[in-house]
């Protein structure tokens, strides 16, 4: 399974023109938990710090591709994809869409689970990065997922076209084979199949309904 781990992108206040910054890590093939993302942002703030005093909003984002042709073909080519998102202002989440833009094309990613969080008042990541946080799980078309493009984010207010990573990303060898990797019109991925795949790379996760 090919992950990529941690892209942040931030506005910062204190910057010129509130200029977003983007940053992205090498893939990974571990496991995601709500403890590592917690340890991220708590080590985000000491980054963001340096740049600024605050962060406007800020993203985090990891996607996850199927580990097998099998799993690949059980899920329709969907790749998941999760967001955590915090904001300085409550009224910016959830977040109104995410999606890829490629080659002039906008192609919407689904949204199948969401959890609304409050980060404890007082802590650096609160004051820093947001007290207002939404985890959310999407689905991303493979063969979006693998073109020339940015995938960005839309926030409920204030901020469209929020740029989170830079595509495309770095499928596995059967996904890049695959001369099709854009699921079949109305495809959904078996619910069984998917619910596995979600529990296993993101752990701890509350899981999407997925009847």
């Amino acid at each position: 399974m090919k992950r990529a781990v941690i892209i942040l992108a931030l506005l910062t206040f204190g910057t010129p023109a509130g200029a977003q910054i983007v940053k992205q890590s090498a893939p990974s093939q571990h496991a995601v938990t709500p403890a590592d993302m917690d340890k991220r942002l708590e080590e985000q703030v000491a980054d963001t710090k340096r740049i600024a005093p605050r962060a406007a909003r800020i993203a985090l984002v990891d996607f996850a591709w199927p580990m097998s042709q099998e799993e690949y073909r059980a899920t329709a080519k969907f790749v998941v994809v999760l967001v955590v998102a915090l904001s300085q202002q409550e009224q910016e989440l959830p977040l109104k869409r995410l999606y890829v833009q490629a080659g002039g094309r906008i192609i919407l990613l689904r949204k199948i689970a969401s959890e609304r969080r409050t980060v404890p008042d007082g802590s650096e990541v609160a004051t820093v990065l947001g007290r207002f946080r939404e985890d959310s799980f999407y689905l991303a078309p493979a063969g979006a997922m693998m073109r020339k493009g940015d995938l960005l984010i839309d926030f409920a207010v204030n901020r469209t076209g929020f740029r989170v990573y830079e595509l495309p990303g770095t499928p596995p060898d059967f996904a890049r084979a695959d001369r099709n990797p854009n699921p079949a019109r109305g495809a959904k991925p078996d619910s069984k199949a998917l619910r596995a795949m979600i529990e296993r790379e993101y752990t701890g996760f509350k899981l999407p309904d997925l009847r």
